[in-house]
């Protein structure tokens, strides 16, 4: 909601019908000073003696469509203008905007119709895109046509639909996001990959006492929870096919039961989804449901790959540098090798690597020291492919090794808690059991799924 801090705009108010007129000032006045008119004469009369910085003007006043005048007057002076009617036809509406209108409410309109056109005004006066690049800190063309995309979802409540590889922004991307709509509102983040699927659905819309073994009292769903602001469900594409079924309701009319509850709870939240992987490829695979993922699309933004902005990289190396109060220079030499990796971790690996040349004795790092480092955990994971073996049992049987012997360290490493687990390699619930029943059904007795 608008508070009372922009007392200092100036609003015209233009409706012939008192109780509405008197209802809409009300409201307006918690936004600025507002001066009000029943006719399109007194209105243009207004506009001859004040400034205005917004108006909301009906369009029906004494005459038929008078207000339209009003519209074509108010654009002449560059004011944001917002019309009210109760018309419906596109002619009318195509009209309003061709006369300089900067939004159309058709009537009745509510509290929240009004409150996004007052926010809209506000990120106006801002230059919104220009705020995004900045903290992205690109000046990529492509990843700015993206940011454009989210200049325009600020001001609706349709999806957002944050793609791109690990490593990219994008929970950093859905935090900003949440911060330009309302840092007041909730902000409710749930990762998929983090919860086991017999719990994910109790996280997710609540529980009532006893719905279950273990719940030993009622528990608020993230759902619920995230009512007025934001649910972000990172690494989407893990979330079970089963839950994506019952999710479709709840997305879509933002009703749902809590686990044993015979009650419905509405929670108006805006959802904001991420993935790395490729969704549509995943519903081809019958992974993914297709009715789902036109839920959760409506702004699709794509972040693409570091490697894919090479213009990035220095002003990404130059803002890691200056996070530490601890400064280092990078040669020449060495800020090349940084600039030509493919960095495959993304922004978040060319942090850690600023982050381990920091911790360097040295204050000036040469070429080596880069080289090294990133020579380093290449050549730890080359170093452990058996090209020979590959050879004898087949690249499936191998990877399928491999991937027993890392579920079973990192296990191991976790003391068994299979969400930790999940979380640290980044798997979906349903690799995850096909890895461990794999190492099951061929002998391996020592990992314990709890």
């Amino acid at each position: 909601m608008i508070t009372m801090k922009e007392k200092l705009t100036h609003i015209l108010l233009v409706e012939d019908d008192l109780l509405a007129r008197l209802s809409l000032k009300s409201r307006l006045e918690y936004f600025g000073k507002v001066t009000d008119t029943e006719t399109a004469g007194d209105a243009i009369a207004q506009l001859e003696k004040n400034s205005f910085d917004l108006a909301f003007v009906d369009l029906d006043l004494e005459k038929e469509l008078v207000g339209l005048e009003v519209v074509k007057a108010l654009r002449a002076k560059n004011i944001h203008t917002i019309v009210l009617s109760g018309r419906e036809d596109d002619s009318v509406i195509t009209q309003a905007y061709q006369l300089g209108c900067n939004d159309y409410l058709s009537k009745p309109f509510t509290k929240t119709a009004i409150d996004s056109v007052l926010k809209k005004y506000e990120h106006s006066k801002t230059d919104l895109l220009g705020r995004l690049k900045e903290v992205l800190m690109t000046d990529d063309q492509d990843l700015k046509a993206q940011l454009k995309l989210i200049e325009q979802a600020i001001f609706g409540d349709h999806p957002i639909l944050l793609t791109g590889e690990t490593g990219t922004g994008k929970t950093f991307l859905a935090k900003y996001i949440h911060e330009l709509i309302g840092i007041n509102k909730p902000f409710i983040h749930l990762n998929c990959a983090e919860i086991s699927e017999s719990l994910i659905e109790s996280e997710l819309f609540g529980h009532e006492k006893g719905a279950f073994t273990g719940a030993l009292k009622s528990k608020k769903g993230l759902m619920e929870l995230a009512d007025g602001g934001i649910l972000f469900l990172d690494e989407i594409a893990t979330l079970p096919l089963g839950l994506q079924k019952k999710m479709l309701k709840a997305i879509e009319e933002k009703t749902f039961y809590p686990l044993g509850s015979e009650k419905t709870v509405t929670s108006n939240f805006r959802l904001v989804s991420a993935t790395c992987e490729n969704l549509q490829a995943k519903v081809r695979a019958g992974e993914f449901r297709e009715d789902f993922l036109y839920r959760l699309e409506g702004f699709n933004v794509y972040l693409k790959a570091l490697r894919e902005r090479k213009t990035d990289i220095d002003n990404l190396i130059n803002f890691f540098l200056k996070k530490n109060k601890r400064r280092i220079v990078l040669s020449s030499e060495a800020r090349a090798e940084l600039l030509n990796h493919t960095w495959p971790g993304n922004i978040r690996e060319l942090q850690k690597v600023i982050e381990v040349l920091r911790s360097n004795d040295k204050g000036i790092i040469d070429k080596s020291d880069v080289t090294s480092l990133l020579k380093g955990a290449i050549n730890s994971v080359k170093a452990q492919f058996n090209i020979e073996e590959i050879k004898v049992i087949g690249l499936g049987a191998y990877i399928e090794r491999v991937e027993a012997q890392i579920v079973e360290q990192v296990l191991a490493g976790n003391n068994d808690k299979v969400r930790k687990t999940l979380s640290d390699l980044k798997l979906s619930n349903n690799t995850f059991y096909r890895i461990v029943t794999n190492i099951k059904g061929k002998g391996g007795g020592n990992v314990e799924v709890r």
